[in-house]
């Protein structure tokens, strides 16, 4: 074979791996909704301050006691988890969605990160309506929104209505700065001490500790609230 042969070939072979990688790129979670962007890493505002990016990712005493993952174990779409849409009438997020286990996870496992739009709180950087915005960081003024852009994290619902306690809760990780979501770590009740189970709903608690506050006062996301909540086991149906 010659020369001018091969390298057509080489070329062919190359354009080919190229296409494969964009297709891998591009695939989305079942139910994935069409108008939200799905990401894989943290989408950046332009209001951001490179300064503040800077000192995020710097590692501190603080840091240090953050949980470390490898951003090379992370994989998009994530198989261990699937969006369900919710057909209940008795779930307070009833024809909305929600995130299920699909293997068995044990207290303490990690389970996946929390990403969205990285905005600012100023108002003119801020959408005063997301139901999904979630602090990162205070003391930069940074926080993280998953209303039009995210990954499967932003499905999970507040266990309110539908458990009677949490079995999934937010941590700080580092990489880079990032939030995680995390198993409750082992108890003396059924739920802490069994983790969560293929099939179970994934939930967490919307507190102060994690979302904005909104115009000086905590509100929780209007969609996994209830007039009168009825106390439920987090278990939905997973297709295979």
């Amino acid at each position: 074979m010659s020369q001018q042969e091969q390298i057509p070939q080489e070329e062919e072979v190359a354009q080919q791996e190229e296409e494969h990688s964009q297709e891998q790129e591009e695939q989305l979670p079942i139910d994935w909704p069409e108008n939200i962007e799905y990401l894989r890493r943290p989408k950046i505002s332009p209001a951001v301050p490179a300064i503040a990016l800077k000192i995020l990712n710097t590692p501190t005493a603080a840091t240090a006691s953050f949980t470390r993952f490898s951003a090379d174990t992370l994989q998009f779409p994530n198989p261990d988890v699937r969006i369900v849409p919710l057909n209940d009438p008795e779930h307070p997020a009833n024809g909305q969605f929600g995130l299920a286990a699909k293997k068995h996870f044990y207290p303490g496992n990690f389970i996946l990160p929390y990403i969205g739009l990285m905005h600012t709180n100023n108002p003119k950087d801020t959408d005063p309506d997301s139901e999904y915005d979630i602090s990162l960081d205070r003391d930069l003024d940074l926080a993280q929104d998953a209303a039009k852009s995210g990954n499967e994290a932003r499905f999970i619902n507040d266990y309110r209505g539908i458990a009677d306690r949490p079995n999934a809760e937010f941590r700080d990780i580092w990489w880079e700065r990032w939030i995680g979501i995390f198993v409750v770590t082992s108890g003396s009740s059924g739920m802490r001490k069994n983790g969560i189970r293929p099939g179970e709903e994934i939930l967490v608690s919307y507190g102060k500790g994690f979302w904005k506050d909104k115009k000086d006062e905590w509100v929780a996301p209007k969609k996994t609230y209830a007039p009168d909540p009825v106390q439920r086991v987090g278990k939905v149906r997973v297709r295979k």
